[in-house]
């Protein structure tokens, strides 16, 4: 009887999350827009997590290119629009 609850252990487990497999149209598109594209962009247009994303291309050793770095710098070290300035509401009673 204990060999039939640890299968069962075993099945629920494996049952939790199937994994999608990666297609070649996928995987050439990774390869292809990777180095130049926003990541999160890319997870969304190939509907896959940006985890799944980051992982497929550590496998295959992509990296960002040097001028999309630069860019992604300079977008976050320009100074944020001013925030629209807000009227003070007036505590006193007319």
């Amino acid at each position: 009887m204990a060999a039939k609850k640890t299968v069962k252990k075993t099945a629920k487990k494996s049952a939790k999350k199937a994994v999608k497999l990666w297609t070649k149209a996928e995987l050439s598109a990774l390869k292809n827009e990777y180095p130049k594209t926003d990541t999160q962009k890319l997870a969304k247009k190939l509907n896959r997590s940006l985890e799944a994303v980051r992982f497929q291309a550590k496998k295959y050793g992509l990296k960002k290119t040097k001028s999309f770095m630069q860019y992604l710098y300079k977008a976050a070290s320009k100074p944020a629009a001013k925030k629209a300035t807000t009227k003070k509401v007036s505590n006193r009673k007319h």
